[in-house]
């Protein structure tokens, strides 16, 4: 299938390429924050594709230095004196996380930057999750008086000892490695190599999960945590 030209200037990019199919968060400068827009088009690719036949692997990726730092707060700011607008909003969000945990595509994602709050909502549940070095993880919600959103009530209950609860109360910060020792991500790829496994991903035309795997991990590294990483300090969380 020959490549669609996504306009450029949308604030979710949709790509069909092979039997690839490509969502880029396109709001750099807002660090791919998520509002409304973002979750309305989602959640129209995310359904499209999954009736789509020719799809067979749907890759998650971010425009600019960040994958998406979370819901777009001035969204909500601007929309505090209406009824509903917001309510609206976070119902269809909590919705695409939903299908996002249950899709039946195979879903990658390319983390090359900050990934926080909704954001990481995209990846932590995918089937492959792949960081770089410039990956930097949080859930930040308890900062601006939310509790942990977005699935992570769930996520965070499921990691190891109390890092969940730590992490949901602190908004402390992880790395790519501690990512990856927490069960958050599944690959380290260096940055430098992200785009060539990219074009390997495009060019497979399958969703099979052997194949998929077998592609990320000749690009992948295996990395151990540093000797100060918070999940070397489990035991005195509690």
């Amino acid at each position: 299938m020959a490549q669609e030209q996504p306009n450029p200037n949308e604030v979710v990019l949709g790509q069909e390429i092979n039997g690839a199919r490509v969502v880029t968060l396109n709001r750099p400068r807002q660090l791919n924050g998520i509002n409304d827009r973002v979750v309305y088009l989602l959640a129209q690719l995310l359904e499209k594709w999954e009736q789509d036949d020719d799809a067979k692997l749907v890759i998650f990726k971010g425009a600019g230095r960040a994958f998406s730092a979370g819901g777009d707060l001035k969204m909500f700011y601007e929309g505090r004196s209406s009824d509903d607008s917001c309510l609206e909003v976070v119902y269809r969000m909590y919705w695409l996380c939903y299908h996002i945990h249950t899709y039946k595509k195979t879903t990658v994602a390319l983390v090359n930057g900050l990934v926080m709050g909704g954001g990481a909502a995209m990846v932590a549940p995918l089937k492959f999750a792949v960081v770089t070095e410039k990956t930097v993880f949080a859930t930040p919600e308890a900062s601006v008086g939310l509790h942990t959103d977005c699935s992570f009530s769930y996520i965070h209950s499921r990691l190891p000892g109390y890092l969940g609860e730590y992490l949901a109360l602190t908004g402390a910060r992880l790395n790519a490695k501690e990512m990856i020792a927490a069960g958050l991500a599944t690959h380290f790829v260096h940055s430098e190599k992200l785009e060539d496994l990219e074009k390997q991903l495009l060019n497979l035309n399958t969703g099979d999960e052997s194949a998929v795997r077998a592609v990320i991990e000749e690009f992948s590294t295996d990395v151990q945590l540093d000797q100060e990483s918070i999940l070397n300090k489990l035991r005195i969380i509690s």
